[in-house]
């Protein structure tokens, strides 16, 4: 199955726009949009083909409005999660959320690091990718209990966060 986190996050009953370069391949699409009909969640799932940051932009202006929660996960490489992030930002609502999977790569935690250095509260999460979050205005993550069984070690680029949340 294809479209884990925008399932899971449906049947959380969050609305969601997906925006994937991937949901241009019909098959892909079509793996997607079946997985989610299957968990009765595909009307709350707007599915759409693109690539970010332009993509992000080009919604936001279509459907005139913000976002109070916006996950990022995209690509891992050089700039681009900090390039999604600094979209992103003036596209979030004042009480928002944004989430960040796969910590793990140094690339995805400038992301993070701008949200913060712009004034953003920040907080990472104790996951086998490591998950982060910023938020501002009325609203914080959920408390998260990491493996208890796991030794966690952080990678040098994130000790300077705090761990919990989410």
């Amino acid at each position: 199955m294809r479209g884990w986190s925008a399932c899971y996050l449906a049947l959380g009953g969050v609305e969601l726009d997906v925006i994937d370069p991937f949901l241009a391949r019909e098959d892909v699409y079509e793996s997607v949009s079946n997985s989610l009909r299957l968990a009765n969640v595909l009307e709350s799932v707007n599915l759409v083909a693109g690539y970010s940051p332009q993509r992000v932009e080009e919604l936001a202006k279509e459907l005139q409005h913000k976002w109070s929660l916006i996950f990022i996960d995209g690509d891992h490489e050089g700039p681009a999660l900090l390039n999604d992030t600094i979209v992103c930002e003036p596209l979030a609502e004042e009480d928002a959320l944004i989430l960040f999977h796969d910590l793990t790569s140094p690339d995805v935690a400038q992301g993070l690091d701008y949200l913060k250095e712009k004034g953003w509260n920040t907080i990472i999460c104790q996951t086998m990718q490591i998950m982060g979050a910023a938020w501002r205005g009325n609203v914080e993550p959920v408390k998260h209990q990491p493996d208890p069984k796991i030794n966690w070690n952080l990678p040098k680029y994130l000790e300077h966060y705090s761990v919990g949340g989410l």
